[in-house]
Formats: C-alpha cells, structure tokens, sequence
C-alpha cells in the first residue's frame, strides 16, 4: 500500500494489492480522510468559525461570540470582541401609534441610550413628544428645554418634552434622545433632548433643545411616548444602545 494523495498524503491501495489485502487498504486510506476533515472543519458548537492555522491542511476553530460582540482580527487571526466604545447597537424600532407607545424590555448592558424619532403627526392639535421611563407617572421628572423664542422651566412635570411638532400634518420633524448611565441603580438619570421641526407655517423652523433629570435609582428598562394629550397618526421610532 503507498500511492498517498497529492495535497493530503492519503494512502491509497496500488493496482498491485492482493484482493485480501484492501480491506485493510481501505480502512487505513478512510481513516486518513475522516482524521484530514476534522481537521479542516473542526466546528462543535452551532454558529463556530474556523480559519487557517499555521499548520498546513488543518483549521483553528474559533467559537461562537457573544451577544452583540463583533469579529475582528487580533495578533493576527480573527477573534470576537466587543464593539469600540461610541458604537450603537438598534434595540428597538417601531411605529408610534395612539395616545401612548410604550417600549419595554430594554437591554442594561450599554453605557447609554439613544432614540430616534422622526416623522411624527398628531390626529388632532397635539404639539410635542413627550416621554416617560418605566412607565413611571410620578413627580419625579425635572427639565428645562430652550425653544427657539422662549425657555421653558417645569418643576413638577410627569413626563419630559422631547421636541415641538408644528402642526398636527406636518411630518417634516426630527428628535433625538439620550439617556446616559441609564442601568445604572444608584443615581438619578440624566437625560438630553434636541429636535427640528416644520413650524405651524410651512417653511418655517421650530427648533427645541433641553435638558432633564428623572430622579429615580431604578435602571432604565422601558421608554413610553407620549402625545401630549392628543393621539399619534404617525411616527417611527428607533431605539439604540450605545456601547
């Protein structure tokens, strides 16, 4: 028996082998073939990797990550890492929708939060997005958000303004929230919130930044939106951790 492969090695039966020999023959030249397919795909677990090794004909398994890491190359072979810090990772998306869209089972395992809201249109005469955490209706919130001509101070609210929509029609708005430390359960949580919006005549800008604190220790798990007592007709929301 010799006639081995060209890339692999496999020991192969010759044309001069005795019949009672290849028995034999063939085990050895199978077992050469099922020990080479290991190595080339050594995978054990259900989403593993595997990449070239240093040693010729045979791969590194890299095993699966974890949740939202990302893959990336260290001392030269791939790995699995958590994103850089600054990175978003989308937790939520959806259509805002009634007097109230509640987002709920958020993730704590991100430095912040960030929402995206756009588009937003009320049935009625409703004029901001407000905001809710933990579907907490309390006294707890304090905030003070600076409008394009005027400043708005409210000790007592039970939400946050989030950013002026002119208009009840007018979908042409933009607001962007960020909630930072928010799994945090020892302080209260900070929150800042700017937007852009068409103004109640078309062409003109209505603009809204601000600050508030939600003085409560509890971590952050869900974020309600609200529409100012009016109904949304539309609206898209989108939800980020940020890493």
């Amino acid at each position: 028996m010799a006639n081995p492969t060209t890339n692999y090695g496999f020991v192969l039966p010759t044309a001069t082998d005795l019949v009672t020999d290849l028995p034999a023959d063939f085990d050895v030249a199978l077992q050469g073939v099922d020990t080479r397919l290991k190595a080339l795909q050594p995978g054990t677990t259900t989403g593993d990797l595997f990449y070239a090794s240093a040693t010729a004909n045979t791969n590194t398994r890299l095993g699966i990550g974890s949740t939202a890491q990302v893959l990336t190359v260290a001392a030269g072979v791939p790995s699995w890492a958590t994103p850089a810090s600054g990175s978003l990772t989308q937790l939520a998306t959806g259509t805002l929708s009634g007097a109230t869209t509640n987002v709920s089972g958020l993730s704590g395992s991100y430095k912040g939060l960030k929402a995206i809201v756009t588009s937003v249109t009320f049935a009625n005469n409703g004029f901001n997005l407000e905001l809710r955490f933990n579907n907490d209706s309390s006294g707890l919130y304090r905030h003070a958000n600076a409008f394009a001509t005027q400043s708005d101070v409210n000790p007592t609210a039970t939400e946050m303004s989030a950013v002026f929509i002119g208009g009840t029609s007018s979908n042409k708005n933009v607001s962007v929230i960020d909630v930072w430390d928010y799994a945090n359960t020892t302080h209260w949580k900070f929150c800042q919130t700017y937007g852009l919006s068409e103004g109640t005549t078309a062409g003109n800008i209505s603009t809204i930044a601000g600050q508030g604190i939600y003085k409560a220790t509890s971590a952050i798990t869900a974020i309600t939106f609200f529409a100012d007592g009016d109904s949304f007709t539309g609206g898209t929301y989108t939800i980020y951790g940020v890493n």
